[in-house]
């Protein structure tokens, strides 16, 4: 979250302060320090409008903060190919939640064609997330595919253990929490992976039926260049992806957060928070290191705006814009579309 642009939506703001009371009696007791004292919904307003104002100094006020974090961009649960609010007893937000519903149709076609890459004679059990957008093509982050590839003889191959032994990774596209179903697909080929002086974009090769025979989901349409130009600050993105436990952020936030249960497929709503004249753009939905690799989908657009590849906790995330990833599909992976 960036605290210095959280309520920049109007509507998520007043709802808020509307509901602050009620905010705070269902508050966890875990990293809430500094409403010890009792805070009230005058203090409330005033760090709300200087959040809204870009004038708030991150840190200053942790309590609230935590508070502001869990409401205003929450984490839904992913299950049975649908979402589901989170499941603690903390209220959720009736204005975010109902942006969700009004792209839920375009949602649920959407969520399914986003998986769990996972590997094999690795020291990982997985390695990111990452999303269709051809019959059989995937894309990923480099710093994702780095772990089971490599560039080799003019291409790119499969790693090898000292034991002789070879990685193998593939995509599943489920991986919910309680449920058992898996769906899996075999990476055949690693197609491209952008040097490391570029964005921080892969692109794999899956087989095109997984190993209960079931087809490849159905690419995710991406946003053209004309249509990533019209994205401003403050539109209303979900990210999916399959966030993990992340030593490098908050444990407190997280085990709140998350409830405890990482891993798994999730859906986390946030607004874009910088666009300028570059391949990259920042938004500020809740997400972990796991989430490399996941889609930014755009909910008025009904589209992916990004490539999900990295954030700094308390200032930023940022992503890939699709007109980008689609110039590499072209270039380097005959793709013309979904």
């Amino acid at each position: 979250m960036d605290p210095t642009q959280i309520f920049t939506d109007e509507d998520v703001k007043q709802e808020f302060l509307d509901r602050f009371t009620e905010l705070r009696e269902h508050a966890p007791t875990g990293g809430l320090e500094g409403l010890d004292g009792g805070v009230d919904v005058d203090r409330a307003a005033e760090v709300a409008e200087s959040m809204a104002e870009g004038r708030y100094q991150p840190g200053s006020d942790r309590g609230l903060e935590a508070i502001i974090e869990r409401f205003s961009r929450p984490v839904y649960l992913v299950q049975d190919s649908t979402f589901t609010v989170p499941p603690d007893q903390f209220p959720d937000s009736e204005v975010i939640g109902h942006k969700l519903e009004g792209a839920r149709t375009v949602l649920e076609t959407t969520i399914p064609s986003v998986g769990r890459i996972d590997v094999r004679n690795h020291r990982l059990d997985w390695v990111g997330t990452g999303w269709v957008v051809g019959p059989d093509l995937v894309v990923t982050n480099r710093h994702v595919a780095a772990e089971f590839a490599h560039r080799d003889d003019g291409g790119f191959a499969f790693r090898r253990n000292l034991d002789g032994t070879t990685v193998a990774a593939t995509l599943d596209w489920r991986h919910e929490l309680g449920r058992g179903e898996e769906s899996r697909f075999g990476v055949k080929e690693v197609v491209w992976i952008e040097p490391d002086d570029s964005v921080d974009v892969a692109v794999l090769r899956i087989k095109t039926e997984g190993e209960n025979h079931e087809p490849v989901p159905p690419p995710i349409a991406l946003m053209t260049e004309e249509e990533v130009q019209t994205v401003l600050p403050g539109a209303w993105v979900a990210v999916i992806g399959y966030p993990a436990f992340d030593s490098r952020n908050d444990v407190a936030d997280q085990q709140r957060i998350f409830d405890g249960h990482f891993n798994v497929k999730r859906l986390a709503p946030g607004q874009v928070t910088f666009f300028g004249n570059l391949p990259v753009l920042h938004h500020d939905a809740t997400t972990l290191g796991g989430n490399s690799g996941s889609v930014v989908f755009d909910l008025d657009r009904g589209k992916a705006a990004a490539l999900h590849f990295g954030g700094i906790q308390g200032q930023r995330n940022e992503a890939v814009t699709a007109a980008r990833v689609a110039r590499i599909l072209t270039d380097h992976a005959g793709w013309s579309g979904p």
